[in-house]
């Protein structure tokens, strides 16, 4: 199936690990408009430092010397399992996958990072490879491999490339969610790529589930920060426009898709005499001069709100304190 997506470089990964363990040196990313959501980083090269290698064999060939190297895999909790390249790769073999298949033979590349997610009799694997193009441009090789745990032959293998981007690593303890994102009353299933940019901007792969089996949706990848609203069937999403500035927005699932609804926009209209708008789908909606600030915190920002800012309704899957932390007391 057809599941490439707007995501970031594995060569963000390695340079993590790179650094960590004190080798190489690591490439920021650029501005939000830049944001490709990808596979993340930091914490993987703590783990990787942290993994012993188990036992390195060396066979000589008549052509080359081949490095074999064997990882100590770490215990599964609480039904999740991750495991980083301790070395030139990754050796994926039945003590690892769930499944019975060779994900390996799909991806191009070395794999390196190893996820598995078990819930409701799922089992979720998520492996990463790393490669380059002819033009020596480090690009991302992923696969899911979906199984049941009652049946290890009949597995969904959905197949993922990316390039480009950066971002910053998701440990596995927040990298998963399995919950309903297009109100179908089935659960899916959601995997972070990380946090990008200079904003740290979060942004999820979406595999939606059906009757048939799971299916990509690249549109909700595309959705910054998001956060369930159950209660209206929307998906939110924020994200800042400048260092003062923020945008929040409401996604409706539509034709199979994630459609932006409404979008509220804080801009400067004034900057000499500090005058600020708020817009919704670019109609003016409140203005400084105008309102006093506890009548703007009525309209927009209070519990009582339309949108209600400042509520927990803005509260991010990831929930890490990325909502805009700010009152219109202050200078925005």
């Amino acid at each position: 199936m057809n599941t490439k997506s707007h995501i970031q470089s594995i060569a963000i990964v390695l340079s993590g690990l790179l650094i960590i363990c004190g080798w190489g040196s690591l490439q920021d990313n650029g501005d939000r408009e830049e944001i490709m959501p990808s596979v993340e980083m930091q914490e993987a090269g703590l783990a990787a430092c942290a993994y012993d290698q188990v036992s390195v064999k060396e066979e000589q060939t008549a052509d080359e010397s081949v490095m074999e190297v064997q990882q100590e895999i770490p215990a599964e909790e609480n039904g999740l399992l991750e495991i980083y390249a301790d070395g030139e790769r990754i050796s994926v073999s039945g003590d690892i996958m769930a499944a019975e298949v060779s994900p390996q033979e799909i991806l191009t590349g070395s794999p390196v990072i190893y996820n598995r997610f078990r819930r409701d009799g799922w089992v979720f694997e998520w492996l990463i490879s790393d490669y380059h193009d002819e033009n020596l441009f480090f690009l991302e090789d992923g696969v899911l491999v979906i199984s049941r745990e009652s049946d290890r032959e009949d597995v969904q293998i959905i197949h993922v490339k990316a390039e480009g981007g950066g971002g910053m690593w998701v440990s596995v303890e927040n990298k998963f969610e399995y919950v309903d994102v297009n109100y179908d009353g089935i659960l899916d299933f959601l995997i972070c790529t990380g946090s990008h940019g200079n904003q740290g901007a979060l942004t999820y792969y979406c595999f939606l589930q059906t009757e048939n089996g799971f299916v990509e949706s690249p549109t909700f990848t595309d959705i910054m920060n998001p956060a369930i609203d159950a209660e209206n069937e929307l998906i939110l999403s924020q994200w800042r426009n400048s260092a003062a500035s923020h945008s929040w927005a409401e996604f409706q699932y539509q034709d199979n898709a994630y459609v932006m609804h409404r979008e509220l926009r804080e801009e400067i209209w004034d900057a000499e005499e500090n005058i600020w708008i708020w817009t919704v789908n670019g109609e003016v909606v409140g203005r400084s001069d105008e309102l006093s600030a506890e009548e703007i915190e009525d309209l927009l920002y209070n519990e009582n709100s339309e949108w209600e800012i400042l509520g927990d309704r803005w509260q991010t899957l990831y929930n890490n304190g990325l909502m805009a932390d700010y009152s219109i007391y202050d200078e925005p």
